[in-house]
C-alpha cells in the first residue's frame, strides 16, 4: 500500500517536474505535449491517492471474520467452477 507521505512527495515531484517543464519550452506544440502529458499524469496521481484513501480505510475496518470469508471465497472457487465443469460435461456426453 501506499502512505500518505509518499504520494504527497510523488505528487510535490510531479508539480516539480510541470513547474520545470513549464519553464523549459518555448510557447507551441512541443509545449503542449508535455503540459497536457504532466496535468494527466497529476489527475491521475491524485486519483490514485484519493483511491488508496479510500482502500486503506476499508482495510482498517475489516473484520477477521470477513476477511476468512472473502478468503474461503476465493480459494473454493477454482474448485467449484471446476467441479460444475466436470459435471456439465459429463451430463453432455
Amino acid at each position: 500500500m501506499i502512505t500518505p507521505t509518499v504520494a504527497g512527495q510523488e505528487e510535490a515531484q510531479l508539480y516539480e517536474e510541470l513547474r520545470r517543464a513549464i519553464d523549459e519550452f518555448e510557447e507551441g506544440e512541443q509545449r503542449q505535449i508535455v503540459l497536457n502529458r504532466m496535468i494527466r499524469q497529476l489527475r491521475f496521481a491524485k486519483w490514485r491517492k484519493d483511491r488508496m484513501r479510500k482502500v486503506d480505510a476499508y482495510c482498517q475496518r475489516i473484520k477477521p471474520a470477513t476477511l476468512w470469508i472473502i478468503l474461503a471465497t476465493g480459494a473454493l472457487a477454482p474448485v467449484l467452477l471446476f467441479s460444475m465443469f466436470i459435471w456439465v460435461s459429463l451430463w453432455v456426453e
